[in-house]
């Protein structure tokens, strides 16, 4: 498969879950790729997945609340591998802040989750802007999420949500500002998957094990399953970042198997009048 042959590729949160799938998937397609993360253990799995199996990666160690992290994984990129055609924004957390309503969050917890989730998203893409311009053009993702397009009546995930939202904007804002130079800059939405997000939440042992028993036993009254393998979305993070799209920019894609269909049917989910 080359559908990003001769490409190099830089996915943060590469070391776990939605990234380490986008990683080696896009190793497998032909891409160079620079796995960077914040999780060094990880990261170096990943990167051995993708050499055991004839590609090409390295690790690099960024945190997307630092800019100075982005910008040497940026120049990891062009140093290792010549130059920087793709990014994916797609390092994220659910943090402190999720289960708890809005009015009982601290500074610091509603802090943490913007700063990555959406601060992150902005940091990563321009630190990368200069390099995919000397490099004559390329693509941008992030991933977003269903929770970027809708609000769930009921839910505590107030923070997550509004920097998924913010998320999504951004994305189109970049599309438009970089059109001109070659760059097209899309946003992939998730439901749920089958990752380890929830370590993120600072919970107690026996409260993972609950979550995690939960989302295995996921169920919902259509014929789809409500939780992705990793993979799945990653093919969409896939089809922005190859020539396949070269006429898309500025988009948002659900990838949650139809769930949020059934959710609006049922009256569960307000669709934000600024979503596609």
């Amino acid at each position: 498969m080359d559908r990003m042959k001769n490409k190099v590729a830089l996915v943060t949160g590469g070391a776990s879950g939605l990234g380490a799938e986008t990683c080696v998937l896009f190793a497998e397609e032909g891409a160079s790729v620079v796995v960077a993360d914040v999780n060094e253990g990880r990261g170096a799995d990943v990167v051995k997945t993708i050499e055991d199996r004839g590609g090409r990666a390295a690790y690099r160690h960024a945190d997307v609340t630092r800019p100075a992290d982005l910008e040497a994984a940026v120049a990891h990129a062009e140093e290792a591998f010549g130059k920087l055609n793709v990014v994916v924004a797609n390092a994220g957390i659910g943090g402190a802040a999720s289960r708890r309503r809005l009015e009982d969050l601290t500074e610091e917890q509603f802090d943490e989750v913007i700063q990555v989730n959406l601060t992150g998203v902005w940091r990563t893409f321009k630190h990368a802007v200069p390099a995919l311009r000397r490099a004559g053009g390329g693509a941008m993702t992030s991933t977003a999420s269903v929770a970027g397009l809708s609000i769930l009546g009921g839910s505590t995930l107030g923070a997550y949500t509004a920097s998924k939202h913010g998320a999504v904007a951004l994305t189109k804002f970049f599309a438009a500002e970089l059109a001109a130079d070659n760059i097209r800059v899309n946003c992939v939405c998730p439901g749920r998957m089958r990752t380890n997000i929830d370590e993120s939440f600072h919970w107690t042992e026996e409260e993972l094990a609950a979550a995690r028993s939960r989302r295995s036993q996921a169920v919902s009254g259509t014929k789809l399953r409500t939780m992705a393998d990793p993979r799945e979305v990653a093919y969409v993070h896939l089809f922005f970042c190859s020539d396949e799209s070269s006429f898309v920019t500025g988009q948002a894609i659900e990838a949650d198997g139809g769930v949020d269909l059934f959710l609006n049917r049922s009256g569960l989910v307000t669709r934000t009048p600024a979503s596609p």
